[in-house]
């Protein structure tokens, strides 16, 4: 690395568009694809329906990201309700991608976005088996540290070293960002022989991901189990799980999860590296970008780190979260294609199986709640059916494209909820009759580990004033 912030030179920036160009890609949501271009599915397409079940017993990746245009496994078997699904269908075990400890948090990052992946497995040179992971919840640790905004509370020599190393453009050990300053997440493994309302219990605590490991042998981990991949697994599989369709025509507001209000936002106008701060400090991985008025304007995640990660790409640290909008906005329409847009929020009256469906089409952690405002009135209402899941909205309606869905206004609405993967896998866990859990018991637990592993350099405020100075890098 021969910048200091720089994590790699390989991600391509595309410059910001106007509104009206971001309005005119999501009108382009129909529109025929260009000669030679593979044209992607578009949200509205995913909205309207789960995909053909297809029968076989394997998985297009065995780890924690996937495109939404690829099945993950769609092996139910027809009269098996859904919490008795062995794991051994939800992963692929000959096709495990891992880093060697000794590797570098770069190549960690370079591993990270060659295979689409939110985390990666790291195996230990000397062991050989895997007991913790690198993700971009790490690699936003090391970024701060590198900008110096934070410093690890181990101040030893060897410590110091490589402190030195990262500031100085030099490889650094991905353990050391995975295990010195990343917000650490209890390390779970369940048997493959185990089955989904096991995982659904243990990730409905708000842990993200679950080693899968061989029955013969608990050392030996074979796959990696997140909430997202379950909640797409279930998704693509309603048609077989006939027991979950009362539930998934009911509402968020009637299943009480329309009044989650632990809300995690960032105006507008203030920076994305406080954005980066925000998540790093607080444990989350996202923020909901509002304006003055508790209006949402978008969503910022933890991926989206790697958009600064390459060094001339710098002061886009020092842009509004605003401007950073429409950066990920034209990313999202060059690696996807024209009619893939994100659709980050839902409102009340949305069904649960619309909700999930959105969580899969845009492959985000949590969506937004909304009141939505007049002019938004018309497509929150089409994004409604009453069919409940698997969702059959019409096909061909306008309102209900996934682009329209959140560029009919630069707003979508006044922010009111939030609602998770977690709190999904929590409903579907009481649902099946697991009473007793604590769905914000994992965050507390990154939280306490943050603020136990590192430091920051100055209180919240005065790092959000330093901030407005010139940099001296």
């Amino acid at each position: 690395m021969s910048d200091p912030a720089s994590i790699s030179s390989s991600v391509p920036v595309p410059a910001p568009r106007s509104p009206q160009a971001e309005l005119a890609a999501a009108a382009a949501v129909s529109s025929p694809p260009r000669s030679g271009h593979k044209r992607k599915s578009s949200i509205a397409d995913i909205l309207a329906t789960p995909p053909p079940l297809q029968r076989h017993p394997s998985v297009s990746s065995n780890n924690d990201e996937f495109r939404a245009t690829s099945p993950v496994v769609t092996f139910a078997e027809p009269g098996r309700d859904w919490q008795d699904v062995l794991l051994e269908n939800l992963v692929q075990t000959d096709k495990l991608i891992s880093i060697d400890s000794t590797e570098s948090t770069e190549q960690a990052f370079v591993k990270l976005t060659s295979h689409n992946l939110t985390s990666i497995p790291i195996r230990d040179v000397r062991t050989k088996q895997i007991t913790e992971t690198f993700d971009y919840s790490d690699l936003i640790a090391y970024l701060l540290l590198v900008l110096g905004k934070i410093e690890p509370v181990d101040q030893t020599q060897e410590t110091l070293d490589i402190i030195a190393n990262a500031r100085s453009g030099k490889p650094v050990p991905v353990t050391f960002a995975a295990e010195k300053l990343g917000v650490k997440n209890q390390f779970h493994t369940l048997r493959s022989n185990a089955t989904i309302l096991d995982a659904v219990y243990i990730l409905s605590n708000g842990v993200h991901r679950i080693a899968i490991t061989d029955p013969s042998n608990d050392n030996e981990v074979i796959g990696v189990l997140s909430q997202r991949r379950l909640i797409r697994y279930i998704w693509e599989n309603g048609r077989l799980f006939k027991s979950l369709e009362p539930l998934f025509h009911q509402s968020l507001q009637e299943l009480g999860l329309a009044s989650n209000r632990n809300i995690m936002s960032i105006n507008g106008d203030e920076t994305v590296l406080e954005a980066f701060q925000k998540m790093h400090d607080d444990g989350v991985s996202s923020l909901a970008v509002i304006d003055e008025s508790n209006n949402l304007l978008g969503n910022i995640s933890i991926v989206d780190v790697k958009l600064v990660s390459k060094g001339s790409q710098k002061s886009l640290l020092k842009q509004t979260c605003k401007q950073f909008l429409n950066i990920i906005l034209s990313q999202r329409g060059l690696e996807d294609g024209k009619d893939s847009f994100p659709v980050f929020h839902v409102v009340p009256q949305n069904t649960l199986g619309r909700t999930i469906a959105k969580l899969v089409a845009t492959q985000a952690h949590r969506l937004w709640i909304v009141q939505p405002n007049t002019l938004n009135t018309v497509a929150a209402t089409a994004s409604n059916p009453g069919s409940g899941f698997p969702l059959n909205a019409a096909a061909g309606n306008g309102a209900t494209s996934g682009g329209l869905d959140t560029a009919v206004n630069t707003t979508a609405g006044q922010l009111s909820g939030v609602v998770s993967l977690t709190d999904i896998l929590c409903t579907l866990a009481k649902y099946a009759g697991k009473l007793h859990l604590d769905p914000q018991s994992a965050r507390r637990e990154r939280r306490r580990s943050s603020s136990s592993s590192v430091r920051s350099q100055s209180s919240y405020d005065r790092f959000r004033r330093s901030l407005r100075q010139p940099w001296s890098g």
